[in-house]
């Protein structure tokens, strides 16, 4: 039997957004995706960039709170009216995974592409990002922007057990891009809703495993 074309299912992904960026950055093989770089916060302009920042409590333990981070599959945490999941690939496995393929964990290396769905349905863009730590003693996820998107910058999520014994998740954003109206005025108002929707899925998904 010949080889196909394609490493990638096309079929297997559930929206148009993350096929259009499939197919405008000819990720077709897995060599495509591994050539892939995101930001790094050494960047030498990084002193510029914008910062977002938001807490968000969930009343649970500190250790329980970060299991589910590190192990909510992605279907369930990027889903909803914003977001929704798309595909990833895995750079320590050079593997491709989709919505219904088992889970493991959050590891480093690991490259998600979802749909965003912004301006109430009006506008519907993919975004990619990469996870680059997960810091088990300091227990924080870090994860930053494919270059190949809108926007340059990196979001670390850190929990932190507050004086009740609960559990504060601290996600904070460092991002540019080349537009100063979209960094000053709609970033901060869209992505604060993205991430809500992020996280009430985690703590939802929390609750439901009781």
């Amino acid at each position: 039997m010949n080889k196909p074309a394609h490493d990638i299912d096309l079929n297997r992904v559930k929206n148009k957004q993350v096929v259009s960026f499939i197919h405008d950055n000819g990720l077709y093989q897995l060599q495509d995706f591994a050539e892939l770089q995101s930001f790094s916060r050494s960047h030498p302009d990084i002193d510029a960039f914008h910062h977002h920042s938001k807490t968000f409590h969930i009343q649970k333990p500190v250790d329980e709170v970060w299991e589910a981070y590190k192990n909510i599959h992605p279907k369930k945490a990027w889903c909803g009216k914003m977001l929704q999941f798309g595909l990833q690939y895995c750079r320590k496995q050079n593997k491709l995974a989709y919505i219904d393929d088992e889970y493991k964990g959050a590891s480093v290396g690991q490259i998600v592409l979802i749909r965003v769905k912004v301006l109430g349905g009006l506008a519907r863009i993919a975004v990619g990002h990469e996870i680059t730590a997960v810091n088990e003693e300091e227990k924080y996820l870090e994860t930053s922007y494919l270059l190949k998107g809108k926007s340059l910058g990196s979001q670390r999520i850190r929990l932190s057990t507050c004086k009740e014994g609960f559990t504060n998740i601290t996600h904070h954003t460092i991002y540019k891009s080349k537009s100063r109206f979209r960094d000053k005025y709609l970033y901060p108002i869209l992505h604060t809703k993205a991430i809500s929707e992020f996280h009430g899925n985690i703590k939802r998904h929390l609750t439901r495993s009781l």
